[in-house]
């Protein structure tokens, strides 16, 4: 009757934790974003770089995620956070282990000696009851910390789709603008001829000669940047893919268009589609019952204990032995540590505030990117239709300078000025929609997405397979 009581006892004490931790309370992301968008928008692919319609930036992306080193490491890494989540759950199972023995010795008496062979066999078993909850809290942990090193892994997919996309994009504008520079080379050549006729002809001047030199000299000293450029960007991709430097080469010679701007949606869906707030979402569930194991560590703890096993010894008068067992009820108190479990528990809250506080800024951080990208996009397309409008003046007034000059109405020297301008503005233009391009990579980075996580399926089974 006592021990009925007694652990009728334990287990209404372990129904209520004396000392439970303080709530949490997680951030809440504001109703709506404040930049204005305009009332035609776009809602993109799940797999965001297919919008672009280039397939030779599918498979890009296709022999990144099966190749990049960091993406493999950070799947190793989130295997061993499973194993230790599987240790973690191990631990609120009973422990049984075996034993087996064999021994032979001799003993020296008054007659003589005599020679023993003991053979043992055993099985122990040690479960601690989980009174407090402090094991369920562990492994809760374990598993949060797991499902967060899944969503760290997701983060850095959709992280390593938006660099290479921008490396691609920064190598296909290197190519515009070397092929654009080509084009006006061609020109200016023509022009330095018709100016060196015109010359020998007594009909311009050695000034308007040495323009046009000038001019052909410019436009040849901006063609080693670029072509630097360009192989830096193959070169990251390269890295990008796993590969050697030098062992790939982007073509493409043309900026895609891009469409209109992309509705962002609320930023309440962030929570659900930005990988990385989930983690710290998750990493501060982890903290919250890293907090209630480290009090549940400072209450009484429970654990049971039971052997049973066979021994036998055999003499050379005869043999004995039997079945022994050993069954173990044991309580235990922390009574004096010198503060050592309090100091935990306190180091437990911290943690929790810190990771609170973490979360909090990787939401504040998400809306200031979405908030920051759309109005990037929004500028970037205004500046566009600027630069398009410059460019159809100074074309226009290149016409008639053309027209005035093989005319004979004028000399070169404003023709040569507005050769030179009309080039910056085409490269103005390359580099704009590039830079556009780029904003977008970065709004549709900071939206987030779901496509991570079939992805990551597909890359741990084919890890698998290797």
């Amino acid at each position: 009757m006592r021990y009925l009581l007694f652990f009728t006892s334990l287990f209404v004490i372990a129904a209520c934790q004396p000392l439970p931790p303080p709530d949490l309370e997680p951030p809440e992301a504001p109703l709506s974003y404040v930049t204005e968008r305009p009332q035609t928008t776009l809602t993109v692919q799940d797999r965001w770089w297919q919008d672009f319609n280039d397939e030779r930036l599918n498979r890009l992306q296709e022999r990144l995620f099966s190749n990049n080193l960091s993406l493999q490491q950070a799947i190793h890494r989130l295997e061993q956070l499973e194993t230790l989540q599987r240790i973690s759950r191990a631990q609120r199972l009973p422990q049984v282990s075996g034993n087996a023995s064999v021994g032979r010795s001799q003993s020296l008496n008054a007659t003589g000696g005599s020679i023993a062979t003991t053979q043992n066999l055993s099985l122990a078993a040690g479960y601690e009851v989980d009174l407090w909850s402090k094991l369920k809290a562990e492994e809760q942990a374990a598993e949060f910390r797991s499902k967060a090193g899944q969503a760290e892994v997701e983060a850095l997919l959709l992280s390593l789709s938006a660099q290479l996309s921008e490396q691609y994009f920064l190598a296909v504008e290197q190519r515009a603008q070397l092929d654009l520079l080509e084009r006006q080379t061609i020109n200016s050549r023509e022009l330095l001829q018709l100016i060196t006729a015109r010359y020998r002809a007594g009909l311009a001047t050695i000034s308007e000669l040495y323009q046009a030199r000038q001019n052909l000299a410019t436009m040849a000293a901006q063609e080693p940047t670029y072509r630097a450029a360009l192989i830096q960007a193959e070169n990251s991709i390269a890295l990008l893919l796993g590969e050697l430097p030098r062992s790939l080469s982007v073509e493409l010679r043309q900026l895609p268009q891009i469409s209109p701007v992309i509705d962002p949606g609320l930023p309440a869906s962030l929570l659900t589609r930005r990988p990385d707030i989930a983690a710290a979402l998750l990493e501060l569930q982890a903290s919250d019952r890293d907090l209630a194991a480290a009090l549940a560590e400072r209450l009484p703890s429970l654990n049971l204990s039971a052997g049973i096993g066979r021994s036998v010894t055999r003499l050379a008068h005869g043999d004995y032995g039997g079945t022994l067992w050993n069954l173990t009820l044991g309580l235990l108190q922390p009574l004096y540590d010198g503060g050592r479990l309090k100091a935990l528990s306190d180091q437990q809250m911290a943690a929790r505030a810190e990771q609170l506080a973490l979360s909090r800024e990787k939401l504040l951080s998400a809306v200031e990117e979405v908030e920051s990208a759309l109005t990037a996009e929004l500028q970037a397309a205004e500046a566009a239709a600027l630069l398009e409008q410059r460019r159809q003046i100074n074309q226009a007034g290149l016409d008639v300078l053309r027209h005035n000059y093989l005319a004979g109405l004028t000399d070169s020297s404003d023709l040569l000025n507005r050769q030179i301008d009309h080039l910056e503005i085409l490269s103005q233009q390359v580099s704009n929609r590039r830079q556009w391009l780029s904003h977008r990579i970065t709004l549709v980075r900071a939206l987030g997405g779901t496509w991570m996580t079939d992805e990551l399926q597909k890359q741990r089974q084919a890890l698998t397979t290797k």
